[in-house]
């Protein structure tokens, strides 16, 4: 799904393998940030193997870039933040 902001998204910290990571919460599911891609459609084609292998992904403007947002399972959810940053 390509999301125009995130403005309809809540933003937290999702603790995961790697550590603590930045995430938003979207229609009930947790989403960590992946990689920047400089135009829409280099995202778009980054993420069809995801989707192909059922994973959930979001793209969603980032400053001048599209960041992917990966769905996560059972995170461990920390604080909620009051806004998404830039990576």
């Amino acid at each position: 799904m390509i999301l125009t902001s995130l403005n309809e998204t809540r933003a937290i910290e999702v603790k995961t393998s790697s550590g603590i990571e930045r995430g938003i919460v979207f229609l009930e599911k947790t989403f960590v940030a992946d990689k920047l891609y400089n135009t829409l459609d280099a995202a778009i084609v980054a993420s069809r193997k995801a989707l192909d292998s059922g994973v959930a992904i979001l793209i969603a403007p980032d400053g001048e870039q599209f960041c992917l947002w990966v769905s996560v399972k059972s995170p461990r959810i920390g604080k909620t933040v009051q806004s998404v940053k830039s990576a």
